[in-house]
C-alpha cells in the first residue's frame, strides 16, 4: 500500500477531493503557525508565548481534522448506499425481462 492510497476512494478507489482537502488542511495547520511564530520571532524579539500557543493551537486542528473526517465517512456512505441502490435496480431489470 503506497501513501497516496489513503487518498483515494474506497469505493470508487480515485482520488478524492475531501480526503486531499483534508491532507492540505492538516498539513498547512502543522506548518503554518510555527511560519507565523517564527517571522513574529524574528521581528519583534525571539519571545515564544507557550500559553496563547497552546490555548489556541489545538482547537482549530481539532476542528479541521473532526470536519474533515465526517465529510470523508459521510461522502462513502451515500457512494455505498448508491451503489447497493443501483444493485437493486439492476436486478430489479434484469428480472423483469426474463
Amino acid at each position: 500500500m503506497k501513501i497516496l492510497d489513503i487518498l483515494k476512494s474506497s469505493v470508487s478507489g480515485q482520488f478524492e477531493i475531501g480526503r486531499v482537502s483534508l491532507a492540505i488542511g492538516g498539513f498547512a495547520t502543522v506548518v503554518t503557525p510555527i511560519v507565523f511564530e517564527s517571522i513574529d520571532m524574528f521581528h519583534n524579539g525571539f519571545h515564544f508565548d507557550v500559553t496563547a500557543w497552546c490555548v489556541a493551537y489545538p482547537g482549530g486542528l481539532v476542528a479541521l481534522v473532526a470536519g474533515g473526517v465526517l465529510a470523508i465517512g459521510n461522502k462513502s456512505k451515500q457512494e455505498a448506499q448508491a451503489q447497493q441502490i443501483a444493485a437493486n435496480v439492476s436486478d430489479q431489470s434484469t428480472e423483469a425481462t426474463t
